[in-house]
């Protein structure tokens, strides 16, 4: 598994905290997003990671913006991905374990959450590790492709 990640300007220093992480932990990852200028605009990473991680069966997005809403809303147009805005570690197993999550969405600086590298560790290790479950699950995932 390989985790495509990338930022716009505002999500810039806490991709830098996740990417201190992901080197720590040792996890296989690509930085999209290498510049960060302040005219970077937060769907054009959404659609290139989108689109990377929907012709992928194995690689997840990890997608930060300004409040990470931004992200959401663009990556959730890309046929495929089911990304979910995080800010706990319970929200992040439950995004894969029950939506079968491929993108996992920070907020910045435009959040009132704010993630320590302590959180923000326990939050991409819980996204990563977890497998979807299935079963009634899958039914949902199903009706979601269909909308």
């Amino acid at each position: 598994m390989i985790i495509l990640v990338a930022s716009d300007h505002a999500g810039k220093k806490m991709k830098d905290k996740v990417l201190r992480i992901l080197e720590k932990e040792k996890y296989f990852f690509e930085n999209l997003s290498p510049k960060n200028t302040q005219t970077d605009d937060y769907p054009d990473f959404a659609k290139l990671v989108g689109q990377k991680v929907a012709n992928s069966q194995n690689n997840v997005g990890l997608l930060i913006c300004g409040s990470g809403i931004g992200m959401s809303i663009a990556a959730n147009k890309i046929k495929g991905i089911r990304a979910a805005l995080v800010t706990t570690k319970k929200e992040a197993k439950l995004a894969r374990k029950d939506n079968n999550a491929n993108i996992l969405v920070l907020p910045g600086p435009y959040s009132s959450t704010k993630l320590t590298e302590a959180k923000l560790k326990q939050i991409i290790k819980a996204f990563v590790n977890t497998k979807f479950e299935g079963g009634r699950h899958k039914r949902r995932i199903d009706k979601i492709n269909k909308l």
